[in-house]
């Protein structure tokens, strides 16, 4: 086939197929059109149906109020004449459409004004009995053996008449009722068609003029309508399909005060009313694109008839571009029609940067080949370094796990298994609770060392734990644990301990006599000493009171680092306290004024060791007549004890280490000591739960201070 024919029957078909849909697209944007337009007359529609529902409403209301007021009624309800009341409500309303009347007072009472219902007993649903304000919309009523539709109104009578209860006025709504008649006789003369309501309870149409059309199995409402009228309270606008015919429908929920009630009601119309319109723009549209397709076809006849060689060169050189040939290009000056010359052109440029596109790509293979090579290698290495750290961690003595940001175990090395005693292969993927009970590891925790101990299977282990976070380049995060057997070290630890203490005791006990015999001789219980005897006896009884000391201190040592320093606590007075103890050394050590404090919670006799290490190191430290103050005051739930001098100070590269056991100060004149004091102090102030700390600068003296917690009911008060 040739070009020319391709290229007018292509031009055909496409100003058929325009043609086509531009039809349709027509038809529907008109038909939309219309539809909208009859969305809008729905809406006006539902409108009036509403305006009608309200003026029933009030018509009933308005009746009811009239008749409770009468002085007629009054007499006869007081009186519960029921003839009465029956003949006053046939006077007054038996013109008025409504069909049923109920008073209820302790009870209820019906009058059936409907000459339909004379003979049909009547049920009405229970009402409130005592009704503050009007109660007013759509109800059943049970009529024979069946529910029907009505509207009510319901007036309590104490608000319209002085007297106790409430009267209800009642309207059938069926295909006989006044009311349904005249708002489907208004709705189709406005629109010149029918148009059938409906009266809608939850998801059911309860009553429809629709149901002698469709029939009555055409109840059920879809779920998107029910939720958009009951759920969201709105209007529901849309095409329904009732039996097997469309209608336009439009519900409306019943709305009392602000509140969304069970009832909606609505009006549909037949689609049907468009067809005719339809056919007309059908033939329309039909007898345009007709015409239009033969004035194409000329058209297209004449611009074709010389475009064929133009393209039989444009496609010759792209049939060459597609066998490789990137060098071939369009003569541009055998080519007479412009719109060709422009494509030809265009096409020379693109065979052009295709060229250069193909010197390109072929540069970045070969990077991309080299990119290939390097990553092979780095590759390799990693596997390497990946397989030796894991020979590392495998070969290490303390064991190593790995945790998730959940918690979750992801490795567990040999030694760990060892350890614990533990299969990794039942460990990994287990939450690390089930491993370490009492260890807690909080997201953001960071890194922190402790001791725990881990129930093994034959016997506990002390174990030493170091926590480290983790964070990944990919923002993966979680935690290392390693840790330590250190159960062999801590029995270490407590034999020397036990060792230490039993050795101390047994020199102190030794030292006892010897320091009770010096202190007979050199009161002269053996005889007169001479003075350069008496200085070397009292010289040997000072060094047997530093060796008393020294073994006081390693038993404390002993005690604290073994955990079995037992406090004695109950009330002290630490004022008293204080007091005591400015009196063992004389006019050098003062008592500020400490005014009236609660007792605190502690054990005097370690509470006054504290103070007198304090103190004779504050002496220690500085000159012979330099005072030393002693004071106290109430912060929060704690006593803070204050020692101050005026000595050399502590250098500031020191207070760090100053608590540290072992730890002697080079920056007095006086240098001895165990270096076991502060260490001491600081030991019994944290058993106590206090805390304590120094503030000091070289040569401006040093002031110790100590926390005790108050007693129990002092911190309540």
């Amino acid at each position: 086939m040739r070009l020319f024919t391709k290229i007018l029957i292509f031009f055909i078909a496409l100003v058929v197929i325009l043609s086509i849909i531009t039809t349709y697209a027509g038809i529907n944007s008109i038909e939309q059109i219309a539809v909208d337009e009859l969305e809008k007359g729905l809406v006006s529609d539902i409108n009036l149906f509403n305006f009608a529902i309200d003026r029933e409403l009030d018509h009933i209301e308005a009746h009811l109020s009239l008749i409770s007021t009468k002085v007629r009624f009054k007499k006869a309800f007081l009186q519960r004449n029921h003839a009465a009341i029956w003949q006053l409500f046939q006077e007054d309303l038996q013109e008025k459409n409504i069909d049923i009347i109920h008073l209820a007072n302790k009870g209820g009472l019906t009058f059936v004004l409907s000459k339909g219902l004379r003979n049909v007993p009547v049920i009405i649903p229970p009402l409130p009995e005592s009704q503050r304000n009007i109660a007013r919309g759509f109800m059943f009523v049970k009529a024979g053996s069946m529910d029907r539709v009505a509207l009510f109104v319901s007036i309590p009578l104490r608000e319209t008449s002085g007297l106790s209860g409430a009267v209800t006025g009642i309207v059938i709504i069926d295909d006989g009722s006044a009311f349904i008649s005249t708002v489907s006789e208004l709705l189709a003369r406005k629109r010149n068609e029918p148009v059938f309501i409906s009266i809608l309870y939850k998801e059911k149409r309860v009553f429809s003029t629709i149901f002698k059309v469709a029939g009555s199995q055409t109840q059920d409402l879809r779920k998107d309508i029910t939720d958009t009228i009951y759920g969201k309270g709105e209007k529901y606008i849309g095409k329904t399909l009732i039996g097997n015919t469309g209608y336009f429908t439009i519900y409306k929920p019943f709305i009392y005060g602000k509140k969304i009630t069970d009832w909606a009601y609505g009006i549909a119309v037949n689609e049907n009313i468009f067809m005719p319109f339809k056919k007309r723009l059908l033939y329309t549209f039909i007898a345009i694109s007709g015409l239009s397709t033969l004035a194409v076809i000329l058209v297209a006849f004449l611009i074709t008839a010389g475009i064929t060689p133009s393209l039989n060169r444009i496609v010759n050189v792209c049939k060459d571009i597609e066998k490789g040939h990137t060098k071939s290009r369009i003569d541009v000056t055998g080519i007479s029609v412009n719109e060709f010359k422009l494509i030809a052109s265009s096409m020379n440029k693109m065979a052009e940067s295709i060229a250069a596109r193909e010197k390109t790509i072929g540069e970045h293979i070969e990077s991309m080949k080299a990119v290939n090579n390097e990553l092979k290698e780095k590759t390799k290495i990693i596997r390497y370094e990946r397989k030796r750290l894991l020979t590392i961690l495998e070969t290490m003595d303390d064991g190593i796990v790995t945790l998730d940001e959940r918690g979750v175990v992801v490795y567990f090395n040999r030694a760990a298994e060892v350890i614990t005693g533990m299969n990794r292969h039942q460990t990994i993927g287990r939450h690390y609770k089930t491993i370490f009970k009492s260890l807690n590891i909080i997201p953001d925790q960071q890194a922190s060392s402790l001791e725990l101990i881990f129930e093994g299977p034959s016997s506990p282990l002390y174990l030493n734990v170091h926590i480290s976070p983790y964070t990944l380049e990919s923002e993966e995060t979680g935690h290392v644990i390693l840790f330590q057997d250190i159960s062999k070290e801590k029995k270490i630890e407590e034999f020397k301990a036990d060792f230490i203490s039993s050795i101390a005791h047994d020199i102190k006990s030794y030292l006892v006599p010897v320091t009770g015999f010096l202190n007979r001789i050199l009161r002269e219980k053996y005889g007169r000493l001479e003075e350069p005897l008496r200085e070397k006896i009292a010289g040997v009884q000072e060094n047997t009171s530093k060796i008393y000391h020294l073994v006081e201190n390693y038993l404390n040592i002993s005690k604290i680092e073994s955990g079995r320093l037992e406090l004695s606590r109950a009330a002290m007075d630490i004022t008293e306290a204080l007091k005591d103890i400015v009196q063992l050394y004389g006019p050098r050590v003062s008592l500020a004024a400490t005014g009236e404090l609660p007792p605190v919670f502690a054990d005097r006799p370690y509470v006054e060791r504290v103070v007198i290490n304090l103190v004779a190191n504050a002496m220690k430290f500085s000159s012979e007549d330099s005072p030393v103050l002693i004071s106290a005051r109430r912060d929060g739930d704690f006593i803070v004890t204050s020692v101050s001098d005026q000595g050399v100070g502590i250098p500031a590269d020191e207070i760090p280490y100053i608590f540290e056991k072992y730890r002697r100060g080079s920056f007095g004149k006086k240098e001895g000591g165990s270096g076991l004091g502060l260490f001491i102090v600081k030991s019994i102030v944290e058993a106590h739960g206090g805390k304590i700390w120094v503030e000091s600068a070289s040569g401006k003296g040093s002031v110790f201070c100590f926390t005790l917690p108050l007693l129990k009911e002092e911190v309540k008060c």
